[in-house]
């Protein structure tokens, strides 16, 4: 009711603007025409539109330190007090734009339905709770149908030599190079790949609730790290410098150095060590923003999200 009693309305609506620093620093060059460097005014318009939208929601970080992933970006970081006190490459789930052939002034129609990749990493909010050292990959049913099998048949020491245990009806197959798995019913096996230096999740992983069963992990394939295109995994995000932010999570005392050693031991067993204080962490998707000089940073919309959100506010403005 408080509006309808307002003399000015478009003071009012103004007052209750967000007022974080990104947020004024989007709308004033969206009020000013402001282009972002390489790119048309239009084209920028509409960019600084859709991430103007995005901090509008109210999914955003409210504590003063927290992890925060920007899939676009490709990049992590622990920010404290309002300033980046860690941060590191990561590499996410693989996207539908993953060329960047569309953007917001070039794309089909079909694109304007938000039909994501399988692959693509989810945006979420979630507390982290525990680290796990040397983890076991419980190696899902989809990655099992379309990749292990097919390695299976073309190589029968596959499992041994990747570490892999297979268990059927809750039992170990001692020797799973005996069965065909050009024919085998993939989905009545397990697939578990074993603590070391192949597996896939590295030597640590942070645990944090989800629907999607994703988290934050180091990985043994580090080539990835070093390209400007990082959208490469099943999901999980990738850590660059895993013992980093365990160093930057736990700090210094016996939890620590127990992660420190058991990272390093050549024949680890898996060991869960709990945060004490546990951190909030945010995987979110913004493809423009303001940087520390005030310069606006553009990466691409490497799941075609922009294009998406566009095309609704266009539906929005248009009633």
């Amino acid at each position: 009711m408080q509006v309808f009693h307002q003399n000015d309305l478009k003071a009012y609506l103004d007052s209750i603007q967000p007022k974080d620093t990104q947020y004024v620093a989007l709308q004033k060059a969206y009020v000013n025409g402001d282009a972002i460097p390489g790119l048309s005014v239009e084209e920028s318009k509409r960019i600084l539109l859709v991430n103007l939208e995005r901090l509008r929601w109210k999914n955003k970080p409210s504590e003063d330190r927290y992890v925060i992933v920007n899939i676009p970006d490709f990049m992590l970081n622990v920010i404290d007090s309002g300033k980046s006190v860690l941060n590191m490459e990561v590499c996410v789930g693989q996207g539908r734009n993953m060329d960047y052939s569309k953007n917001l002034m070039r794309y089909d129609d079909t694109d304007r339905v938000d039909n994501p990749n399988e692959h693509e990493t989810p945006i979420l909010n979630s507390v982290i709770y525990m680290a796990q050292v040397n983890p076991v990959w419980n190696i899902p049913q989809s990655i099992a149908k379309k990749e292990i099998s097919k390695e299976a048949q073309d190589d029968p020491l596959y499992f041994d030599n990747k570490g892999i245990d297979v268990y059927k009806d809750g039992k170990k197959i001692d020797d799973p190079s005996t069965i065909d798995w050009s024919t085998a019913d993939i989905s009545e096996y397990d697939f578990k790949q074993r603590p070391g230096d192949q597996n896939s999740l590295g030597k640590i992983k942070f645990i944090f609730e989800n629907k999607s069963n994703v988290y934050l992990h180091d990985t043994p394939v580090q080539s990835a790290f070093y390209r400007k295109m990082r959208a490469v995994s099943h999901g999980c995000v990738r850590l660059q410098h895993p013992l980093d932010l365990a160093h930057n999570l736990f700090g210094d005392g016996k939890k620590y150095d127990l992660i420190a050693k058991d990272m390093a031991d050549n024949n680890p067993d898996p060991t869960d060590i709990n945060l004490s204080r546990k951190i909030p962490v945010y995987i979110t998707y913004y493809t423009c923003w303001a940087d520390s000089t005030g310069t606006l940073q553009y990466r691409g919309d490497v799941y075609g999200q922009d294009i998406v959100l566009f095309s609704n506010l266009q539906k929005k403005l248009a009633n």
